[in-house]
């Protein structure tokens, strides 16, 4: 599923209207009446309709005269005088009023006193929707808006947006200030990037797309969700002729702690690997499965020069600060090809210090990773997660993925895909191995390093997922998620064989 920025969808608004000749109201007539049809569905007794005074306002009154259409009891709620609203939005309202749409212009205390006989318990009974602020607005809400915000969010009634929670960035997600916190979001013609990567995805609650009859280019999109239909049986699917160099081979650099080396060893067997190693000095060779290759050796990098993937990171310990020179070594020994992660991050970036990646790699920082990479603090990181996993991808020119809720796989060249699939489940010590090693392997079957990061965190977020409803999510560790990888893998094949 495509995500667009508020400039892409502007975009494609202009062109529906201008080159295909729809006009806007015909348009927001279309948005206002899938608002209403959803609101409908959940039957409520009352539905207050928030509106602000730009398009997004005029997709409210729009539903409203759609509601009163089908006789239930509505009324408006405006930011501003009706008087004041201009073109479309005051041609929607006017219509919404001949309707006898009943209005008030918001005053503090309008939106409890409008519920103030709809209460909590047995059927849902009241519906807000929010239509404040649409998606050309990325400054912070105040005044009159912030007070409607945080009124609303403080009532008990279901709330529901107009094509995005008022308050959250629909290019990046980011929450400036007070934002709606809506059950769901109605999206209109596409879902924003906005409402798909955190902290703006926790705002949004489920999201819809509704089809208001606007084109959208695939070509003129740069991101969108991980999506096994986009990979098709590039993974997942073997000829009877294939043998285990056709897999190819997978080096893992062993540090200081070995049993992330294990668990990362464990996962790229798992997601198909043909061969799996592990190099480093004082291997125990017990502590691997007898199905891993173990080398013994003072440089990793002398070791590994026959892989077609290496990981370097889960951990090394104090050993990362050899990182460097092992990338290095191996990269001019042809082995351009893998993942760096844990503390061999540090060998790419710290402290907004950046030395470019050769090669097809992946970057798997968390955020405390990521900030230490730009010089950020973790919260920054956490409040601009976009930003901060393009910029990484960008600096390092290595293809960047940020761990976490809605994980964000960034390109240097700035596409992105943000992942839908994983849970609290994953939120656990080792599980970040276990990506590590699904993305050495992928990339080692011959996928790149933007193909590899996106499916590998749908295929780890998937099993993360299946542990979780096995187990419970609070009772999953890192070796549960390995166990359930192959449930993740008949997961992917059954949406590719659907797809086609």
């Amino acid at each position: 599923m495509y995500l667009v920025t508020s400039d892409e969808m502007r975009c494609f608004d202009h062109d529906t209207i201008h080159r295909l000749g729809v006009p806007a109201i015909v348009l927001m007539d279309h948005a206002g009446r899938a608002i209403a049809d959803r609101v409908r569905e959940l039957r409520p007794d009352k539905v207050v309709v928030l509106c602000g005074k730009g398009m997004n306002g005029g997709d409210g009154w729009v539903a409203a005269r759609w509601l009163r259409h089908a006789g239930i009891e509505v009324e408006v709620l405006s930011s501003c005088d009706p008087a004041a609203l201009q073109g479309d939005a005051r041609a929607a309202q006017q219509m919404a009023e001949r309707f006898g749409v009943p209005w008030r212009v918001y005053e503090p205390g309008s939106i409890h006193q409008s519920l103030s006989e709809f209460g909590q318990g047995g059927r849902l009974r009241a519906v807000l929707i929010d239509a404040l602020l649409g998606t050309g607005v990325s400054r912070p809400a105040e005044g009159v808006m912030a007070q409607m915000i945080e009124e609303a969010n403080a009532s008990s009634a279901y709330i529901v947006s107009a094509d995005l929670p008022s308050g959250v960035d629909a290019s990046t997600g980011e929450v400036p200030g007070p934002a709606i916190k809506a059950h769901e979001t109605i999206a209109m013609g596409a879902e924003k990037l906005g409402t798909a990567v955190t902290p703006g995805a926790v705002y949004a609650g489920l999201v819809r797309v509704a089809d208001v009859g606007i084109p959208v280019d695939p070509a003129r999109v740069r991101a969108s969700y991980v999506s096994p239909a986009a990979f098709g049986k590039r993974f997942g699917f073997r000829s009877a002729m294939s043998h285990k160099g056709t897999f190819g081979k997978v080096g893992i650099a062993l540090g200081q702690m070995p049993g992330a080396s294990r668990l990362a060893s464990l996962a790229a067997l798992r997601a198909g690997a043909g061969l799996v190693v592990v190099a480093g000095a004082r291997v125990d060779a017990s502590l691997f499965a007898p199905d891993v290759v173990v080398r013994e050796g003072g440089d990793p990098a002398q070791l590994l020069q026959d892989v077609d993937a290496v990981i370097v990171g889960p951990g090394l310990g104090l050993l990362g600060r050899e990182a460097r020179t092992w990338l290095y070594d191996l990269v001019r020994a042809g082995v351009a090809r893998g993942v760096v992660d844990a503390e061999a991050l540090a060998a790419v970036a710290h402290a907004g210090q950046f030395g470019p990646v050769a090669g097809e790699f992946v970057l798997t920082p968390h955020p405390k990773e990521a900030a230490r990479m730009l010089g950020w603090d973790a919260r920054q990181v956490q409040a601009r997660r976009l930003e901060a996993a393009r910029t990484i991808a960008a600096r390092s020119q290595a293809v960047t993925l940020l761990k976490g809720h809605r994980t964000v796989i960034a390109h240097p060249d700035g596409r992105v895909r943000v992942n839908p699939t994983g849970s609290s489940a994953l939120a656990v010590a080792g599980t970040g191995d276990v990506l590590a090693g699904v993305i050495g392997a992928l990339i080692a079957q011959g996928l790149d390093a933007f193909d590899a990061a996106s499916l590998g965190a749908w295929l780890h977020g998937r099993a993360g997922e299946r542990a979780g409803e096995e187990l419970t999510e609070v009772a999953v560790t890192a070796s549960d998620v390995i166990a359930r990888l192959p449930d993740a893998v008949r997961a992917y094949r059954a949406e590719v064989d659907a797809s086609e």
